[in-house]
């Protein structure tokens, strides 16, 4: 085989891959909101996968994603605090910060921090079903697979997401506040009180809503590069792989997308 040849059939193969990946996307999309909007009315629902995926979520993802963003306010207190008080706008600096929390940093980082925590785990674990055949079995047993798996994974994301973007927000604002006050000792009440001069609901709604979308496809993308894992535990490896690099990037287009669409 020559070398053009080669080239051309692992291109030829990086298509067909691509086509099958898209494929399957439209596919469980579609699939997925015939399940939520058929079933669910009727209560055919897997309540306890949407618990657990829930639990794994918010509790397994909680610690890191709170760690990330606090890193992140102890950065802004850094750099901001003495550089705000230099020029005397210290009463400005608790709106400042809060705005950049709520509508950036937050959504984006703690999304991220649950990619490699969930994302990942959930992927590895559907991509080790499919190749030991889990997955055929349970449509053997007439349990179809995107009702017992995709749609609590998703409900989860839509629910979860939210709720630790929440929590890290308020963990934020409140490293932000001692780390500033050690460094500039602002007052507590200026603190808090140019945070709600500053802050609407339409910031904190717009958080919510780029958690949710965050979540529903985040999920969705972990079961799909689940699903179309292929051979051994090295392609589950490739599929978790695979799963957190299209969540990474699909984050940070989604946050650019929703903002620019917001604004």
């Amino acid at each position: 085989m020559s070398f053009l040849e080669n080239i051309n059939n692992r291109f030829s193969n990086k298509i067909d891959k691509f086509n099958n990946f898209v494929y399957t996307l439209i596919t469980d999309f579609k699939d997925a909101f015939v399940i939520i909007f058929r079933d669910l009315p009727r209560g055919k629902f897997y309540y306890e996968n949407f618990l657990e995926n829930l639990r794994k979520i918010v509790w397994n993802c909680l610690p890191i994603a709170v760690l990330t963003v606090s890193a992140s306010a102890f950065i802004y207190s850094i750099h901001g605090a003495p550089e705000l008080s230099k020029r005397g706008l210290t009463d400005y600096l608790g709106g400042l910060v809060s705005l950049a929390l709520i509508r950036e940093s937050v959504p984006v980082m703690a999304a991220l921090a649950i990619v490699s925590q969930y994302s990942s785990g959930m992927t590895a674990q559907i991509g080790s079903m499919k190749v030991t055949e889990q997955l055929d079995a349970m449509k053997i047993l007439k349990v179809y697979p995107n009702a017992y798996l995709l749609v609590p994974m998703m409900l989860a994301g839509l629910v979860g997401f939210p709720i630790v973007i929440i929590i890290c927000i308020i963990v934020g604002i409140f490293v932000n506040y001692m780390i500033s006050n050690v460094l500039i000792d602002i007052n507590y009440h200026l603190y808090f009180s140019s945070i709600l001069k500053t802050i609407e609901f339409k910031d904190i709604f717009l958080a919510l809503v780029k958690a949710s979308i965050f979540g529903f496809f985040i999920t969705l993308i972990s079961y799909i590069c689940g699903t179309l894992t292929q051979g051994g535990s090295k392609a589950v490896g490739t599929s978790t792989r695979l799963s957190v690099v299209i969540n990474f990037i699909l984050v940070v287009v989604l946050d650019y997308i929703i903002t620019a669409l917001w604004i």
